[in-house]
């Protein structure tokens, strides 16, 4: 969870909780919020990881984002989550070139190649994200492959890879909130009924609206 003010000062929690999910959500919000001194009055807009990513956690993200944009009557900003991976990577090890991945499960890993902008410092895709065969996971030499689908990859017995790797990284809501101020200075905010998930995989591909829970 992260609030990014209008000085551009980002506060921040982070916690691992799986299947715990909409029991913390809300409470680090007030938390970051009492951190960075801020009502939810002040809140101008919602952001959140839309996918790809385990079904669970990416519809809790979509539908508590949208209940807030609804509740406080303001817009949402979808953000993909192999994005927050890269700008976390490219933060975190100062690269410029990374091929961000995600354990799929079913021997599959998300993955998306990113450059970072030499000028506003954040990552942006090079052709599309997709879902790949963990044994097809394969590294460069010049960029950085990070996140759990290398993990996967690798404890499947597939690799080495070349280059240098993550196989820890993880997508934060620092490196989200960064990315979503580009959509908003972008005119890319959108209203709660317009919220999309990004599925990926074929059988769920198409982006689908949700509801709240």
């Amino acid at each position: 969870m992260a609030i990014l003010n209008s000085q551009s000062a980002i506060f921040s929690e982070f916690s691992m909780t799986p299947r715990k999910h909409t029991q913390y959500l809300l409470v680090m919000m007030d938390s970051v919020l009492a951190k960075a001194h801020c009502q939810k009055s002040d809140i101008t807009h919602i952001a959140y990881a839309s996918g790809p990513g385990a079904f669970t956690g990416v519809r809790i993200a979509a539908s508590t984002a949208q209940g807030l944009s609804i509740g406080l009557n303001i817009p949402l900003v979808a953000i993909s989550t192999l994005a927050t991976l890269a700008q976390q990577t490219a933060d975190s090890h100062n690269v410029d070139k990374i091929i961000a991945t995600l354990d799929a499960r079913m021997g599959e890993a998300y993955v998306g190649k990113y450059l970072r902008n030499s000028q506003t410092g954040l990552v942006e895709l090079e052709g599309e994200e997709q879902l790949v065969k963990l044994d097809k996971l394969t590294g460069q030499q010049e960029y950085f492959l990070s996140g759990s689908g290398v993990k996967a990859g690798r404890e499947a017995g597939f690799g080495p890879y070349s280059g240098s790797i993550d196989e820890d990284a993880l997508p934060s809501a620092a490196a989200l909130v960064k990315l979503a101020q580009q959509s908003i200075q972008r005119k890319q905010a959108v209203p709660a009924d317009q919220a999309t998930i990004n599925y990926i995989r074929n059988k769920v591909a198409e982006k689908k609206k949700v509801h709240v829970l």
